[in-house]
């Protein structure tokens, strides 16, 4: 059995660099392989590219920062991630959301999507990262972390005006 209060070190930062960037490049394609002129478009592989792949590549620019992390630690930002996207998404769709009543077309909605994808793993990603790096000061660190809805609701605003 795995104690949860256990810290594991991370020490292989290539291997994490190389995960994210294979990350990345795949949430690219798979949304180019699902944008116009495709005969595979399902609305299943945009929302998970959108909505799931930002919160890998989040975990795993935060264990690139952190030294050592436990499971109960991941796990609870896993599960923040999830749900800050979701209400997150939510909430900007009231606040932010569409203009026009008609449907945009096949393009306007694969940049959106891209720009999404983007922006939520920036957000993601970035504020995780500051916050692993923060080790020596939890407070900052937690902080940072519960910031995250705020980033993404300012993601969201950004891609709904300016992109869509």
């Amino acid at each position: 059995m795995v104690d949860v209060r256990t810290r594991y070190e991370i020490g292989n930062e290539r291997l994490l660099d190389g995960l994210i960037g294979v990350l990345l490049v795949a949430g690219l394609v798979l949304l180019a392989l699902n944008g116009p002129f495709s005969s595979v478009r399902d609305l299943r592989l945009a929302n998970f590219v959108v909505n799931v792949l930002p919160i890998a590549l989040a975990i795993a620019c935060y264990l690139r920062v952190a030294s050592t992390v436990s499971v109960l630690e991941i796990g609870a930002l896993v599960i923040w991630a999830y749900y800050t996207i979701r209400v997150s998404g939510v909430i900007a769709f009231f606040l932010f959301g569409v203009r026009s009543a008609s449907y945009p077309g096949e393009l306007a909605e694969l940049r959106r999507n891209v720009a999404l994808f983007l922006a939520t793993t920036a957000v993601l990603g970035g504020l995780y990262s500051a916050g692993a790096a923060q080790e020596d000061r939890p407070l900052l660190k937690w902080g940072l972390v519960a910031v995250v809805p705020l980033g993404q609701l300012a993601a969201y605003a950004v891609v709904l005006y300016v992109v869509a």
